[in-house]
């Protein structure tokens, strides 16, 4: 789907059905990261840009929580409680 509305950048879920804020931070952290992995750097940018001010603030408290955890730590907190 490429569609560039409130709930995609392109054809990128910006995950704003997800009701847990920790999740959606770490779905939209995924996106910018695999964009820039694939050597897309403008689209992880553009992505990012398309968030709102508190999108942005979970993205950045994400990327703090996984340098100072680390990532494997990060992945536990998150998953604890869902089966």
């Amino acid at each position: 789907m490429t569609d560039n509305t409130e709930r995609y950048y392109k054809e990128l879920s910006l995950f704003n059905h997800i009701g847990n804020a920790s999740h959606r931070a770490w779905n939209r952290l995924t996106t910018i990261s695999n964009l820039k992995d694939k050597g897309r750097p403008q689209d992880a940018a553009g992505y990012l840009d398309k968030l709102d001010e508190p999108g942005r603030i979970g993205v950045g408290l994400m990327l703090m929580a996984i340098r100072n955890k680390g990532l494997d730590t990060v992945k536990a907190e998150l998953n604890r409680g869902i089966e």
